[in-house]
C-alpha cells in the first residue's frame, strides 16, 4: 500500500475504526515518514475543531423572521416600482415619438 492510501486510512485510524492489518500499516508508515505523521496530526486538529463546533448551539437572532419577511417585501416591491417606471416611461417614449411626428 502507497503513501496515498495510508492517508486515507488516517481518519479512521483516528477514530479507531480500521481493521488490526490496516492499522499496523497505518502505525508503520507514520514511523517512517514525518510528512504523514503531520496529515496525522491536521486530522487530529480537525476533529477537536469538529467535536468544538458539535458542542456549541447555534442560535438566530430573535429579529431574523421579520428581517427576511421585509427583505422579501422590499424586493417585491421594488419589482413592482419598476415594472411602473418602464410602463410609464415607455408610455412617455410613445407620446414623445407620437408629437415630434417620428412615428
Amino acid at each position: 500500500m502507497n503513501t496515498v492510501n495510508v492517508v486515507e486510512l488516517l481518519p479512521g485510524y483516528l477514530a479507531d475504526e480500521l481493521a488490526p492489518d490496516e492499522q499496523a500499516l497505518v502505525e508503520t508508515a507514520l514511523a517512517q515518514s514525518p510528512t504523514l505523521r503531520g496529515e496525522l496530526e491536521r486530522y487530529r486538529q480537525l476533529q477537536t475543531l469538529l467535536a468544538l463546533v458539535a458542542l456549541s448551539e447555534l442560535h438566530a437572532p430573535p429579529d431574523l423572521a421579520g428581517r427576511v419577511a421585509r427583505q422579501v417585501a422590499l424586493h417585491y416591491y421594488l419589482g413592482l416600482l419598476n415594472r411602473y417606471i418602464n410602463g410609464l416611461l415607455s408610455a412617455y417614449g410613445r407620446a414623445l415619438v407620437y408629437y415630434l411626428g417620428l412615428g
